[in-house]
């Protein structure tokens, strides 16, 4: 009968501090228990959070690729940013009152401060924190280009990166970077003064696709949310004048014609105008030419672009773009070719292909003079519609004791192979013109004279000055002539990325929804725990009170289920402090082997009381 009552005070025992052990946990850190649970499935959800965002992202790519490559102009959707939270200083102006709300605050410090402990996160939160991180990091790790967007210009527009693919690079438009392309424009069309005609056929055949007109560059960039334009060129004065001529209407018109089947048939998205040499005396001839054109086409569709293409010297100021800027969307500024100065006697000056001088007040002409120049003409406030391009090759020049002699153009990609890599010891910093130079001196006639060789060009620290002068100026955006000259080299698109495009990856919701219920749960940890300390202490106080009589601690100590209660409450009381104070953090298996232990060495000791008492006299 005893060994039943034994086993039943032994069991009771068991369930009371395997219950004080979760009521431990429990009560006192309820947040750390429920993050342990939640743990697992916080990480499954955070991973499938972060699953589910990167495919959502990556098939909104088309979509947010196709709103961010608008080209500048009235026909495009402007963007607007966040507007920024105001401070508080910027909210509250009277002194007195922000006296009145510190001293509120000051007064509640304590207060504050004691809540900020209990609130401190669980190494639990902090492990899950530590896993989100971790899950962002890997999404940065493993691919950053969907995450890329260009920078804005202004708070309604982001910035356009241009190009040029000249026919004569044939299909290499197949391996451009349209990740960060805006548009490209098919190089050219040739304009016939007399008949408004392609001069060459084949280069319009390659352009609508050719052979194999599913693979062309308008579908092929457009794959790619990348628009296409065609260039139509005339740059020579007399040309343009036959072409301007008012009694060759029929021709410009038959142009125009043109242009908009060819437009229809290719599916390309515009044109650009690349005029250049035009006649003074026709300067409004040519205006009322861009605005049929603009017009014609707009007519046809209104989301065609038109954009013009204006050169770097401009002695008699035809292009006004003031008096232009309703009929084109953007004008593309060519900043390269400065060695070919019209004022020279010889046509030629030695100078860098696109300088940039260290002096303003210098004089000489250079990117700083004509962006100003273009900007005076068509207004600051319309500074976004300017695009500064800038040259994908060098100049290679020869100086003996006759002068200088521009040799050739040295595409991008045989600077690197011939001269950078092969002899980048001659190579130094030209900081008068901001551009690199390659040097070589060479001598003849048994050292009577010496040739002197020298290659200008432009390379990664260049392009960057010159990329955040632009910047800084208020431009639209940038351009490259030609598309395809650095082909093998990736420089001058890593300092294109850098300077026009940013970073944005979309926070993980996953993480804020499922520490809230814990952060829910940790609000009432204080309260169970007073509530549990305050009973505590009353019990224990009774308790000892009511030791003082002797008749009252005979009677307790007989009963058996008392003293099982007495170890009970006691085992608990420790249990709960312990928990707290974080004694048997990670030690749950020693804890309850300790629990068992106790139990049968209290056990051992009551059959052992009982024992001596019944031999007691």
């Amino acid at each position: 009968m005893l060994l039943n009552k034994t086993y039943k005070y032994l069991l009771f025992l068991l369930i009371l501090l395997q219950s004080a052990s979760v009521i431990a946990q429990i009560s006192v850190k309820p947040a750390e228990a429920l993050t342990k649970k939640l743990e697992k499935r916080a990480t499954s959800e955070l991973r499938e959070e972060v699953s589910k965002q990167q495919s959502t992202l990556k098939n909104g790519v088309r979509t947010t690729t196709q709103d961010l490559k608008e080209l500048p102009g009235r026909s495009m959707q402007n963007r607007r940013r966040e507007e920024a939270k105001p401070t508080m200083d910027d909210l509250i102006r009277d002194q007195e009152l922000k006296n009145r709300l510190e001293d509120a605050e000051n007064k509640t410090r304590f207060v504050n401060l004691f809540a900020q402990w209990w609130m401190l996160p669980s190494a639990q939160q902090l492990k899950l924190k530590l896993e989100y991180e971790r899950m962002l990091d890997s999404m940065r790790q493993i691919d950053s280009s969907q995450y890329r967007f260009p920078k804005l210009v202004n708070e309604n527009q982001f910035v356009t990166i241009f190009g040029w693919h000249p026919h004569f690079n044939g299909s290499s438009y197949k391996s451009y970077n349209y990740k960060l392309l805006t548009a490209i424009a098919y190089y050219s069309y040739d304009i016939d003064p007399y008949t408004g005609d392609a001069l060459d056929t084949l280069v319009i055949n390659d352009f609508l696709g050719g052979e194999d007109p599913a693979n062309g560059i308008v579908p092929t960039a457009h794959k790619k949310d990348c628009k296409v334009l065609l260039s139509i060129t005339s740059h020579s004065e007399e040309n343009n004048t036959v072409f301007l001529e008012p009694s060759n209407a029929a021709a410009r018109q038959h142009l125009i014609d043109r242009l908009i089947y060819l437009l229809d048939t290719s599916k390309a998205d515009g044109i650009e105008i690349n005029f250049e040499n035009v006649p003074a005396i026709y300067q409004d001839e040519f205006y009322k030419f861009v605005k049929k054109l603009s017009f014609n086409l707009r007519g046809v569709n209104p989301n065609y672009s038109v954009c013009m293409s204006v050169p770097a010297y401009d002695p008699n100021n035809i292009f006004n773009l003031g008096k232009m800027i309703k009929d084109i969307d953007f004008f593309i500024i060519k900043g390269f070719d400065f060695q070919l100065d019209p004022k020279s006697s010889t046509g030629v000056v030695k100078k860098p292909v696109s300088p940039l001088n260290f002096s303003p007040a210098s004089g000489e002409e250079d990117l700083r003079s004509v962006v100003e120049r273009y900007l005076a003409s068509i207004g600051p406030y319309h500074a976004n519609r300017l695009i500064l391009a800038l040259a994908n090759y060098g100049t290679l020049w020869k100086t003996d004791d006759k002068g200088h002699e521009l040799l050739e153009y040295v595409p991008y990609s045989k600077i690197q192979y011939d001269y950078v890599m092969k002899d980048s010891g001659l190579i130094r910093l030209d900081s008068n013109y901001y551009v690199y130079v390659w040097q070589k001196l060479d001598t003849i006639n048994n050292g009577r004279s010496i040739i002197q060789t020298e290659l200008l060009f432009d390379d990664v620290q260049t392009f960057r000055h010159k990329f955040r002068f632009l910047q800084e100026y208020g431009l639209g955006g940038v351009g490259i002539w030609p598309l395809g000259y650095d082909e093998g080299f990736d420089n001058v698109w890593t300092v294109i990325e850098d300077e026009f495009t940013t970073i944005k990856i979309p926070p993980v919701q996953g993480f804020e929804q499922i520490t809230a219920v814990s952060k829910k749960a940790r609000r009432w940890s204080p309260v169970l725990l007073t509530v549990l300390l305050y009973w505590g202490i009353f019990a224990a106080a009774g308790f000892c009170m009511a030791l003082l009589n002797s008749e009252a601690r005979r009677r307790l100590f007989q009963s058996g289920f008392f003293r099982m209660l007495f170890l009970g409450f006691f085992s608990v009381l420790i249990l709960l402090i312990g928990s707290y104070f974080g004694l048997f953090s990670g030690k749950r298996f020693m804890l309850m082997v300790g629990v068992i232990l106790g139990a049968f060495f209290a056990y051992g000791v009551i059959v052992i009381l009982q024992k001596q008492k019944s031999k007691a006299p």
